[in-house]
Formats: C-alpha cells, sequence, structure tokens
C-alpha cells in the first residue's frame, strides 16, 4: 500500500501494523494474498461485517498489486477468488472503484460486478476523490427482495430505473411526485444520549423495528458501549419528560464527512426536525465536508425531506440491507459542502451512465451557491475561501422582493440581483445594505426594494451565530464590514 499510495491511502487504518494482523486473523474479513518467490505482490480483502450482522452483506476490494511485478493479472485474480471465497457467504457483494483510473471498473465490470452509483468527492486524501459504486445480488438475494414495493421521488427514478436494468431486475418504480416532506420547523429540546433515555429510545418501535427509515449498520440497540466502540453518537428529542425520538451519525475525521445512521421517531415533525438539527450539527461543530446517508426506497417522505434541505441522490442499490424478513433496496443520498472540483477523472462506459445521471445536479447546487455571492465580488466577501463561502451561505438565505416591499430591519442585505432604496441612496447589484448591524447600529431601516429584487438576507442573529461557530472567518467578515462604514 505505501509503494502505491505513500501516506496518502484513503484507509489509514491499513497501516497500522496491529489493525491489519487483526483483520488477517479476523472472522469477518476474507484476507487474500498473492505470492511469488516467497514475497507478497498482490493483496486483496472482502469485509464481510459491513452493514448489520443480518445483512449478508460483503465489501470486496482493497486490491493492491506490488508496482513492480503490474502488469500480470493479479489485481483480477485477487478479485475473482475474493468472489468465488464470498459467493456463499453473502447475498450482496459491493465495490467501490476509484475514478482516477479506470482498471478497477474494468475488472468489476469483467466479475460481474454492476455500476449502481457514482459517489462524488467520497474519500478525501491529496484531493477528494469520486468513486463508482458497483455491486450484484447473490444467493438468495435475489428471492428475498421487497419487489415492486419502492416509491421514489422523480429525481430518484432515472438512477432506479437504471440500476434495476444493470442488475436485470424487470420491476416498475413508483414515482411519487407530489409527496411532501416532513416538517423543519418544530421546537424540540435535543440532548446527548445517555443510559436513561436510551431505555427510553428502545421503547419507540418507528424507524427502528417498524418501517425503518435510514440504513447506517449501527442500532440503538446495540448498546452504549458497543456504540461508543463504533463511534455513533446519539441524540434524543424531548418534549419536557417525554421522549420523542433519536437520530444517530458517525463521523470520520479522516474523510471529513458525516453519515447518518438511524432516525428513530414516530411523528413527521419530530424526524424532520431531528434530521434538521443533525445536518445542522455536522456542518457547524464538525465542518464536514460530506454528508451521506443511505436511505429506504420505500420512504419518499424522507427522500423529498432530504431533498428539501440539500441532499441529492448518488445511487440506487436494490437489495442492499435485510430487514426482517426481505432485501430491502436503499437510495443513496449526499449533501456537498465543499467546492465542485473533481479532479482528474477516467469513467467505462457503464460508470459513465451514472456520471451523467448524478453530476449535473451537484454541478447545478455548486454554481448556484457560487453565484450567490462570489460572483458579486463585493467587498464584504474580500480574502473569503470558497469553503468559508459555502458556510455564508448555510448561515443565510435568498428571498426574491417584489418592487414596492419593505425590507425588514435588522439585517444585512447582499444585492443579487435589482436594486434596493434606502432613503436617497441606491443599492445595487454587488452592494451590501445593513453593514451596521454588525456593531449594534440600526441604520439603513425603511429600505424597499427600487424594483424585483433578489437579495442574500443575514440577520445580525444568524452573523453572531456564524461568528461564535467559525471565528477565523467573523474576524475576516467584521474587517471587511467596517471597511463599509
Amino acid at each position: 500500500f505505501r509503494e502505491n499510495y505513500g501516506d496518502d491511502y484513503s484507509m489509514p487504518e491499513f497501516y497500522d501494523p496491529q489493525w491489519v494482523k487483526r483483520g488477517i486473523y479476523s472472522d469477518h474479513i476474507i484476507w487474500l494474498v498473492v505470492e511469488e518467490q516467497g514475497e507478497i505482490v498482490a493483496s486483496g480483502a472482502c469485509i464481510l461485517n459491513f452493514g448489520d450482522y443480518n445483512d449478508l452483506v460483503g465489501e470486496i476490494g482493497r486490491v493492491v498489486v506490488d508496482p513492480d511485478t503490474g502488469g500480470k493479472g493479479l489485481g483480477r485474480a485477487i478479485l475473482t477468488a475474493l468472489v468465488d471465497a464470498a459467493d456463499e457467504r453473502v447475498e450482496f457483494a459491493f465495490a467501490e472503484a476509484r475514478t482516477v483510473h479506470p482498471k478497477t471498473q474494468k475488472i468489476n465490470d469483467h466479475l460481474g460486478l454492476v455500476a449502481l452509483g457514482f459517489l462524488p468527492l467520497h474519500y478525501r486524501m491529496k484531493w477528494r476523490e469520486s468513486v463508482v459504486l458497483e455491486g450484484q445480488l447473490f444467493g438468495n438475494g435475489r428471492v428475498l427482495r421487497r419487489v415492486g414495493q419502492a416509491q421514489v421521488i422523480p429525481a430518484v427514478a432515472p438512477l432506479a430505473g437504471l440500476s434495476l436494468q444493470n442488475l436485470e431486475l424487470d420491476e416498475a418504480v413508483t414515482i411519487n411526485a407530489t409527496v411532501r416532506g416532513y416538517p423543519l420547523d418544530q421546537n424540540i429540546e435535543v440532548r446527548p444520549l445517555d443510559a436513561t433515555s436510551l431505555i427510553r429510545v428502545l421503547k419507540i418501535e418507528q424507524g427502528r423495528i417498524v418501517e425503518p427509515e435510514i440504513f447506517g449498520g449501527v442500532h440503538l440497540d446495540e448498546g452504549m458501549p458497543q456504540l461508543q466502540a463504533r463511534k455513533a453518537n446519539y441524540v434524543v428529542a424531548l418534549d419536557g419528560d417525554r421522549t420523542l425520538g433519536a437520530v444517530g451519525f458517525v463521523y470520520n475525521e479522516h474523510h471529513a464527512s458525516v453519515r447518518l445512521v438511524e432516525l428513530i421517531g414516530q411523528e413527521g415533525a419530530v424526524k424532520g426536525s431531528l434530521l434538521r438539527w443533525a445536518v445542522d450539527f455536522a456542518q457547524t461543530e464538525y465542518e464536514a465536508q460530506v454528508i451521506e446517508v443511505d436511505v429506504s426506497a420505500y420512504s419518499p417522505r424522507l427522500q423529498q425531506t432530504l431533498y428539501e434541505i440539500g441532499f441529492l441522490p448518488t445511487g440506487y442499490v436494490p437489495g442492499m440491507v435485510f430487514h426482517h424478513t426481505a432485501r430491502y433496496d436503499i437510495v443513496k443520498f449526499a449533501k456537498l459542502n465543499v467546492p465542485w472540483d473533481l479532479g482528474p477523472i477516467e469513467l467505462t462506459e457503464n460508470s459513465r451512465r451514472y456520471f451523467d445521471l448524478v453530476t449535473p445536479a451537484f454541478i447545478r447546487a455548486a454554481q448556484e451557491h457560487e453565484n450567490r455571492l462570489r460572483a458579486l465580488n463585493a467587498p464584504v466577501l474580500k480574502k473569503i475561501t470558497p469553503l468559508e463561502l459555502y458556510l455564508i451561505n448555510r448561515a443565510g438565505h435568498v428571498t426574491e422582493e417584489p418592487q414596492g416591499s419593505a425590507l425588514a430591519p435588522g439585517t444585512m442585505y447582499v444585492v443579487l440581483d435589482g436594486s434596493l432604496r434606502a432613503g436617497d441612496r441606491i443599492v445595487g447589484k454587488g452592494q451590501v445594505l445593513g453593514a451596521g448591524i454588525a456593531f449594534g447600529e440600526m441604520q439603513d431601516t425603511g429600505a424597499i426594494a427600487a424594483e424585483p429584487s433578489r437579495v442574500f438576507a443575514l440577520t445580525k442573529a444568524e452573523l453572531d451565530a456564524l461568528c461564535e461557530a467559525h471565528p477565523h472567518l467573523g474576524i475576516k467578515l467584521y474587517q471587511n464590514l467596517a471597511a463599509l462604514r
């Protein structure tokens, strides 16, 4: 691994001798090597405990070949042997293929693994690298699927159709174009999970036992020690002494990513508010560059909720998880908080189909973020980095102001389109109205839209929260705002 990747491999635990030793002797990993004249020249693994213990899912990969002995087909030989070894022990196998070169994609195609998604900016190495998700159903995997019951929102439908076609599953997917997302604005008290609240949450079946909507391979009923060992964080929603639900997530510091793993609750407003809290926490506390979640293909309402708060679909995986007596299809969603830069990328024809379905929505979202403020070249954004710009965008909101509409006081406005009037002053595109709110001043009140206008608004409370969460960004903003006074 070091000879191929240096110190920048996406799975740093592979450089820990103790982790490797435990992996070799683990019953949860099939680890194969190729030896030549007493030297190991290739290696690959199939991780069998990916997801829940009864999912029977195997992650195939971690293939590496000595660069001095390349060109002999050793990578393909290792992957072929892993698929054969895992065939009777898994009902669904998948692999993540790198995109800086098409070698693994081609090998997976040859082995019968089919493309099921494109995960943009998935891993952080020297740059953020995307991967192609490929998989296949084995054994009883096809028989146990919930057939013909999936309901997806329109943004997911093209991915669902392509994945079902690739796996030769002849069935239609119901598209729900009118579903409404969960309410996001319920005022709930949120506290970290403890032993007392754990018992109360376990009494709530919705989301755990009855129709789970998020699958992450981590479950509340594993108990506190196991959750801590797996670095899973849970928070509980409360209303006085009443426990309403919980949400779980895992933070990966190396990849600067957060994965949502479980959502528990009976009321839609509770689930929506917990989801909103978790996403806000991931973005402000961890500054997560990527937030990911695997969602039930039978829950269009949660799909729509995620879509409304900036998540976009990246894959559709038939039969990936097992629950009760059936295998569930899942939809992969991601929310990116980094500038859109895929770097060098090479794709096979099969991988390109998913790239063409997934990336346009992310490109549009990135352009919208960029166009909100960066294109203005406003003085308030002097020396602001792209990542800091994303933080500012999330802190405020964009509004459409009809001509003559009054603007609320105590708010700073950046004009995106149109113009504002404050007394005799006209504030045009790229200019700022209300910079003094940062310093306790309330001038520029009584402003109106001089014409139909589009503005980015940031209240004093939102500005204070942004600066408190990101002090270095706050210093830059205040320096720029002071220059506008």
